[in-house]
């Protein structure tokens, strides 16, 4: 049986995590029985993040190389159909919804005012309540300088949320009115990106980023539309995610 390590669950999500999010997807697109384990102690984890795969006695961290597991040993053909080119696009786009969209909601989560209460409710709520605005500040900072490292986060909060409304705008037109990303199916890089707008679509945290992914009306018929042909009866569909499809 495969086990996924992967954060509480939290805010009526599969997942506050969109590469966990990506790693069950691809698992039940692979077919696979599996099970969720929560992870409390990130200090026992390979690289410290969520998500961990189990198989036996392997232990596979990151959504990319859980990904190549599974197509190695598990079955996963998702993308067996595409060609050179749509791969090469495929691959153009994980990476930008990746390294670059991501961090746009990473700002809004961890380092805009607005976001304090969501994440503090969303992520510490196994934290003793006088503790946890002073373990929210701790991780901020953390988070704070991996963006600068990163180079977006020496930018303005309104520049940042600027590139990322750029990524959005650039998946929307792709995207288009296609069923999935790459057409009629599913394939990999739908899961990435259904767990970043599944993430965005029901956060609470009004930025102009959040804004902007409720405006375009593809996104949450598309997310809804993975979520439910990925996971089926046991499909996991926020209230809010709902209320931006009807708004849509």
């Amino acid at each position: 049986m495969l086990v996924l390590l992967d954060f509480p669950a939290a805010l009526g999500l599969r997942s506050l995590s969109p590469f966990a999010y990506k790693a069950e997807a691809l698992i039940a697109l692979a077919g696979r029985d599996y099970i969720k384990e929560e992870v409390v102690d990130f200090d026992a984890l390979p690289h410290g993040k969520v998500p961990v795969l189990k198989d036996g006695d392997l232990v596979i961290p990151d959504s990319s190389l859980i990904q190549r597991h599974l197509e190695r040993h598990h079955g996963l053909d998702i993308d067996a159909n595409l060609t050179g080119v749509e791969r090469a696009m495929a691959e153009a786009f994980r990476r930008m919804a990746e390294e670059h969209l991501r961090w746009s909601m990473v700002q809004a989560r961890w380092i805009d005012p607005a976001g304090e209460e969501e994440m503090i409710d969303a992520a510490f709520g196994g934290v003793p309540q006088a503790m946890r605005r002073d373990v929210f500040l701790g991780v901020r900072e953390q988070v704070r300088q991996a963006l600068h490292m990163h180079g977006l986060g020496r930018h303005t909060p309104e520049e940042i949320y600027t590139f990322g409304r750029n990524d959005l705008d650039a998946i929307a037109t792709f995207l288009d009115d296609k069923p999935f990303f790459m057409g009629d199916r599913p394939t990999s890089i739908d899961a990435i990106l259904a767990g970043l707008l599944i993430n965005m679509l029901t956060s609470r945290i009004d930025t102009s980023l959040t804004r902007h992914a409720w405006a375009i009306p593809t996104f949450a018929d598309y997310a809804l539309r993975f979520e439910r042909t990925v996971f089926g009866p046991a499909a996991k569909i926020p209230d809010r995610l709902k209320r931006a499809a009807e708004a849509a």
